[in-house]
């Protein structure tokens, strides 16, 4: 998880950079920003772990948990828009059994993803300050891994990386010229997603990654 941990840094300094920036030189062109934090649900799926030559299974249940990320994109003409992405999610896994690698009492369950999405605006009603959006894309996921705890102490972590289609939906208020607030809903489905031990690759885990996420962003344009 330290490259996670890395990688979200980094965008979170770019986000404020982006900010600091936006404050001193706003101005009317079609480039925006934003940065947001919410709350991820991952849907129950089953665990099917391989260590080559045999296999076995157990159903797992996630917590809501946090995700967080930001965006970039470019207002075309025609209430379209298109965007770059960035998205960290980290799912807390409640305890698993699977005999042939351990009974863990937690874990977690976490993806970093890059994308792009194409985003329809439309008004909602008469004000202007408020409006709606539509969109979908895809989601590269840089890495995604499933960490397995006993006692609370990492004990076995499997990863790949992989990717899937998203589409999202929400509304913006927009509070002045330049600074603008957003709430919405992402749906993104990555399918069955096969990780291995970095250690000793033939050992693989299975799972389904289907994930809803609810967000609140703040963003500006420049």
């Amino acid at each position: 998880m330290k490259s996670y941990t890395r990688s979200l840094s980094l965008a979170l300094l770019a986000d404020i950079s982006l900010f600091w920036a936006a404050g001193a030189a706003a101005n009317d062109s079609g480039w925006y920003a934003t940065a947001n934090v919410g709350l991820g649900s991952l849907s129950s799926a089953t665990l099917i772990y391989s260590d080559g030559t045999s296999s076995e299974s157990d159903s797992a249940s996630f917590d809501a948990s946090f995700a967080g990320g930001g965006t970039i994109g470019y207002q075309l003409a025609n209430r379209l828009a298109v965007e770059g992405e960035i998205m960290y999610r980290r799912n807390d896994l409640e305890a698993v059994n699977l005999p042939s690698l351990g009974a863990f009492s937690g874990g977690d369950f976490a993806s970093l993803g890059f994308g792009v999405n194409g985003i329809y605006r439309f008004p909602l009603g008469s004000n202007d300050k408020w409006s709606g959006y539509v969109g979908a894309g895809y989601l590269f996921l840089q890495e995604i891994d499933i960490d397995f705890d006993s006692s609370g102490q990492q004990e076995i972590s499997f990863e790949t990386d992989d990717g899937g289609p998203q589409i999202k939906f929400g509304g913006r208020y927009k509070a002045s010229d330049n600074w603008f607030v957003e709430a919405g809903a992402t749906y993104f489905d990555a399918g069955s997603v096969r990780m291995a031990l970095p250690s000793s690759p033939s050992e693989t885990l299975q799972s389904d990654y289907e994930n809803w996420t609810l967000s609140l962003a703040a963003g500006f344009t420049f």
